[in-house]
C-alpha cells in the first residue's frame, strides 16, 4: 500500500513539472525582467524538482529491491524447510520398510514373519506377547490385552516385544516437532497444518491405531497428534474397546 501511494504522489509531481513551463511562460503572469531570461528562470525553478524526482526514483528502486530481497530470503527459507521435511519423510519410509517382525516357537522355528507396514497389524492383532493385565502376566495379543484393561495403554512403551518400534515412534515424533517448531514468520499455522497433513497421509490404518495407544505413554507426542489432527482418519472399528471407538465416532 505504501509503495503504491508513493508511486501516485511521484506521478503527480512529474505531471506538475511537465506543466510548469507553460504556466511560467504565459504573458502577463510573471515578470522575468528581474530574474533573467525565461530559460534560465525555468531551469532554476525546475532543477530542484528534477533533483527531488530523481531522489524519489532512486528511493523507489531501492525499496523495490529491498522487498525483493526479503521475498527471496523468505522463499529460500521455505524451500530449505520443505527439503528437510521431505527428507525426513523419506527416512521415515525407509524405517517402515526396514521393519521386520518374526514369531518363533519354543524351538526357535519361525512361525510367521512380516515386513514393512504389515508389521503393525501383526504386532497389534496376531502376535502373542507376555503382557501384564492387572496383577497377572498373561500371553495375549496386544488388542486383547487392551480390551481387558485400560492400564495396558500406559505400559505400551515398556512391552519388550514392541521395543523394535521405538525408532519408528521417535523419528515420527521428530517430524511433527520439526513442523511445530518452524518459525511462524516463515511457515504460517495454515501451512503447518498442510505439511502435517502430508505426513498423516503416509500413515496406514494400523499405524494410526498404534500411534493412538502409544500416545498414552508419550504425552508430548499425543499433544502434537491432537494439535495436527494426526488421528483424524483413524478407523474406530480397529480399536480394542468400545470406549476407545466412541472417542472417534462422529
Amino acid at each position: 500500500m505504501w509503495f503504491w501511494l508513493s508511486l501516485i504522489i511521484f506521478a503527480v509531481i512529474i505531471v506538475g513539472i511537465c506543466f510548469l513551463p507553460s504556466l511560467l511562460t504565459k504573458p502577463g503572469q510573471l515578470d522575468f525582467s528581474e530574474t533573467g531570461q525565461i530559460g534560465d528562470t525555468i531551469g532554476g525553478i525546475l532543477s530542484p524538482f528534477v533533483a527531488i524526482a530523481a531522489a524519489i526514483l532512486t528511493f523507489i528502486a531501492f525499496w523495490v529491491q529491498f522487498k525483493a530481497n526479503i521475498q527471496q530470503r523468505h522463499d529460500i527459507a521455505i524451500e530449505r524447510f520443505e527439503s528437510n521435511l521431505f527428507e525426513m519423510i523419506h527416512v521415515q519410509q525407509d524405517i517402515v520398510n526396514g521393519l521386520l517382525l518374526q514369531n518363533v516357537d519354543g524351538k526357535g522355528n519361525i512361525i510367521r514373519s512380516e515386513k514393512g507396514r504389515d508389521v503393525f497389524q501383526f504386532a497389534y492383532e496376531d502376535m502373542p506377547q507376555i503382557i501384564k493385565v492387572g496383577d497377572v502376566k498373561r500371553r495375549l495379543t496386544l488388542k486383547n490385552a487392551l480390551s481387558l484393561s485400560d492400564d495396558v495403554k500406559h505400559t505400551l512403551s515398556t512391552l519388550p516385544d514392541l521395543w523394535f518400534l521405538d525408532h519408528y515412534f521417535r523419528h515420527l515424533y521428530r517430524i511433527f516437532k520439526y513442523i511445530d517448531d518452524a518459525n511462524i514468520d516463515i511457515i504460517e499455522e495454515r501451512m503447518k497444518k498442510n505439511y502435517a497433513g502430508i505426513v498423516r497421509a503416509t500413515l496406514s490404518p494400523y499405524e494410526l491405531v498404534m500411534l493412538y495407544y502409544n500416545g498414552f505413554s508419550h504425552p508430548r507426542f499425543k499433544h502434537l497428534m491432537d494439535e495436527y489432527n494426526v488421528l483424524e482418519n483413524i478407523r474406530p472399528s480397529l480399536l480394542a474397546s468400545i470406549t476407545d471407538s466412541h472417542e472417534f465416532e462422529k
